[in-house]
């Protein structure tokens, strides 16, 4: 299973008014980017770029974004910020990373809208995982950034309690300024906010390579994905008691169901009445979980009559259902940050975060 994901990066600059960087990057012919105020202190622009997945063509889209911002007199401080919001959900396995940029570019100029190709959410666990590898190994993410974003008032660190006692995406949800925010999941993104501001290329894509191998490694080595089969029980008396349909059903549910005439025989109901019933109760339980057994199934002949169809309803059904599982210990991926990293993005963390120390 390969793991294709989107990502959306929002670049915070000051010295230079939103204007004037929209400006540039509309006659430098960048098609795509939103600028807009951030509302941050200190913060001039945010600068918004259109969802794009990993390739030489989003890399060069990203470089074309920073020479200009680098051009025009953008500048960083302490206060800026690099958010980058990875899809919650792969793309289709049949999608292109770079016709998807180049689609996702031209989407976003055309409608100021977000291109989405993508397929089901991840399931729980698996952002719960995310959420745990993070916290776990936080002092030494810590270290790949500068000082000012560590217990920063915007993208403050993970609490392991509140992740262990999480049970959905809401209680898993730390909030906005927090290092991972799950705000937007509705809009179908997990945002990362601890990196520290940069208009440098190559500091973003690495960062961006970094998370994609973190939530792939989690998607794709820790958790087992396929159909499971759960047995769940049907209602004893999803009718109202007395009820002619209540004791049809109740006929129908016993070991083995119950003929049409025997129905006739305890309801005084007709031929004609018994089968609008029993599309009744197949709406209320599920077609799955009723059976019809043809008269002749029965042991009846052609010519007996139509009243000796058995219907029932069985008392216990198997559901499948695509679910996922965590690997078992001898089986599961290492829960480490660098788990899967290429060797020389690896190397490349390493010695910024001796760079930094």
């Amino acid at each position: 299973m390969t793991v294709l994901l989107s990502d959306g990066i929002e670049i915070e600059t000051c010295n230079v008014p939103v204007s004037t960087v929209q400006r540039a990057l509309d006659d430098n012919g960048i098609k795509g980017c939103k600028v807009k105020p951030d509302g941050t202190p200190r913060v001039d622009a945010e600068i918004v770029l259109p969802p794009i997945v990993p390739c030489q063509t989003a890399k060069q889209y990203l470089e074309s974004v920073c020479r200009v911002l680098n051009d025009i007199g953008c500048r960083i401080n302490s206060s800026c910020g690099l958010h980058v919001h990875i899809s919650n959900a792969p793309l289709a396995d049949t999608t292109h990373a770079a016709r998807f940029t180049g689609d996702s570019i031209a989407y976003t100029e055309r409608t100021s809208r977000f291109l989405s190709e993508h397929g089901e959410t991840f399931d729980f666990p698996i952002v719960k995982d995310l959420f745990w590898r993070y916290e776990r190994q936080q002092d030494l993410i810590n270290g790949m950034f500068a000082r000012s974003r560590t217990n920063n008032r915007y993208c403050q660190p993970l609490n392991a309690t509140k992740i262990d006692n999480a049970t959905n995406i809401q209680q898993l949800n730390h909030g906005k300024f927090y290092a991972i925010n799950l705000d937007t999941w509705r809009r179908g993104t997990i945002e990362f906010r601890q990196h520290s501001g940069t208009i440098e290329a190559n500091k973003i894509w690495n960062w961006l390579l970094f998370l994609n191998n973190f939530v792939a490694w989690t998607v794709q080595n820790r958790f087992e994905h396929g159909e499971t089969s759960t047995t769940i029980e049907t209602p004893t008396a999803p009718f109202r008691n007395g009820s002619r349909v209540g004791v049809q059903y109740a006929m129908m549910r016993s070991d083995n169901g119950a003929t049409t005439r025997d129905i006739i025989d305890a309801t005084g109901c007709s031929e004609q009445r018994v089968r609008a019933a029993v599309s009744e109760i197949r709406q209320r339980v599920g077609d799955n979980a009723v059976v019809t057994h043809t008269q002749q199934s029965n042991g009846a002949r052609y010519g007996d009559g139509t009243d000796l169809t058995r219907y029932q309803v069985l008392q216990t059904i198997e559901t499948e259902m695509n679910g996922i599982t965590m690997l078992p210990e001898n089986r599961i991926g290492a829960p480490s940050i660098w788990s899967g990293l290429e060797d020389d993005l690896y190397e490349w963390w390493q010695n910024r975060i001796v760079a930094l120390s």
